[in-house]
């Protein structure tokens, strides 16, 4: 993998050299050349759920993160309520707050 890009096929050839990267039990789909999704199976039925990461080289790499943290989700988790309460903040950010606060020289920098 290098620096210089060569084109889709070498974002193609990255998602492949990342999917290398999952934790067993987890893994990475590209859905429609856009995002990436995670598959992995929970109380033995298989699920394939968005991850909030797009199809770039920082997406792949956040994406396979999450996967691991999926891995150690599903082997601590009791209840399948509490993992998708749990995946939707942790993996999709949903709900989670964002510091949006600006120092004053920031929002004054903003306003000239």
């Amino acid at each position: 993998m290098g620096t210089e890009y060569k084109g889709y096929q070498s974002l193609q050839d990255d998602f492949k050299f990342y999917q290398k990267k999952t934790p067993k039990g987890v893994s990475l789909q590209n859905k429609r050349n856009s995002t990436i999704i995670l598959k992995f199976k929970i109380n033995g039925k298989s699920k394939s759920k968005g991850c909030n990461c797009t199809f770039t080289l920082d997406g792949m790499a956040k994406a396979v993160t999450k996967a691991h943290k999926v891995a150690n989700a599903l082997k601590s988790f009791t209840s399948e309520s509490d993992f998708w309460e749990w995946y939707e903040k942790e993996i999709q950010d949903i709900g989670k707050l964002e510091n949006d606060l600006l120092t004053f020289k920031d929002a004054i920098t903003r306003n000239e």
